[in-house]
């Protein structure tokens, strides 16, 4: 029992810690985008984006870089030009649909430990 109820609580730890995001975009023109990414910090590395290009190209990459000299936000493959940038979508943590995973997880996790302990119980007690 001690052994499942390990397991079930790591697994448990593991999906909070990587939480169900979701993309949310930025409501904008192109041109109040690009001046976000460079004047405002609208973008920062290490955040997860997916960026439409002019030419309707979809970039999708976590950010390394932003050059505001050249204009540029990198990726670890991927490089573009924010004069370029028409929509931008950042990956959030949605907090509310975390929730509801790691508590239907726990409602699990008891429902199948109240099934299995009398099994336990009775297999510890020889009958």
């Amino acid at each position: 029992m001690k052994n499942v109820s390990l397991a079930f609580s790591l697994l448990t730890c593991l999906l909070v810690v990587s939480a169900c995001t979701t993309l949310e975009p930025t409501e904008a023109s192109p041109e109040e985008l690009q001046r976000l990414i460079l004047s405002e910090g609208l973008l920062e590395p290490g955040q997860r984006v997916r960026l439409v290009t002019a030419d309707e190209v979809v970039h999708e990459f976590r950010i390394t870089e932003i050059d505001l000299e050249l204009g540029v936000v990198s990726g670890s493959d991927d490089a573009v030009p924010v004069s370029e940038v028409v929509a931008v979508e950042t990956h959030e943590v949605s907090v509310g649909r975390t929730a509801l995973l790691t508590g239907g997880l726990v409602g699990i996790g008891y429902l199948m430990a109240i099934a299995i302990a009398p099994a336990l119980i009775l297999g510890a007690a020889g009958l």
